[in-house]
């Protein structure tokens, strides 16, 4: 359901400028066109709920330094991404981003750079293409030898989410 990889993402974000600019409703970016994005009340609701509810106790863990709570709720949260307002978006990029740094912080680069690699296959939104991706896991892995290739890449496709 989302991008295949960074590459159309990054395309998808410049499509989605492009149509910011014009705001030209019958020139819908082709992503925006997917009927499998279209969430209905009964679907978004819970989903609201629900993810709030991961996201605030994922940021106190994220604080607290609970990485062995993180993981989990990071899988939870991308398990039921399909109950979200904005499948395949911000939420999901969040998500990916802190189970990587839960991985990062149990010694499993590899995990952390799957990850790091899912997160971006996103969508753009309003909330990626005003303030970003989330880079915190990208800046940990650039200083990591084997991983410094995938988070350059990552950090390049950030910068086109906010051209």
């Amino acid at each position: 359901m989302g991008p295949r990889n960074s590459k159309e993402a990054a395309a998808a974000a410049r499509q989605y400028y492009a149509w910011i600019e014009y705001q030209d409703p019958s020139k819908l970016p082709d992503f925006m066109n997917d009927p499998r994005l279209e969430v209905g009340l009964p679907r978004m609701l819970p989903g609201v709920v629900l993810h709030a509810s991961l996201s605030l106790i994922g940021v106190i863990c994220q604080k607290a330094r609970l990485w062995a709570l993180l993981g989990p709720l990071a899988r939870l949260r991308i398990r039921t991404d399909w109950l979200s307002y904005e499948p395949r978006q911000c939420g999901y990029n969040a998500a990916y981003t802190r189970l990587g740094l839960a991985e990062l912080k149990r010694g499993n680069t590899n995990a952390a750079i799957a990850c790091l690699q899912e997160s971006a296959r996103v969508w753009p939104c309003p909330h990626s293409t005003s303030f970003g991706l989330r880079t915190a896991l990208a800046q940990k892995l650039e200083k990591v030898p084997e991983a410094n290739a995938a988070a350059q890449e990552y950090l390049q496709l950030a910068k086109e989410f906010r051209v």
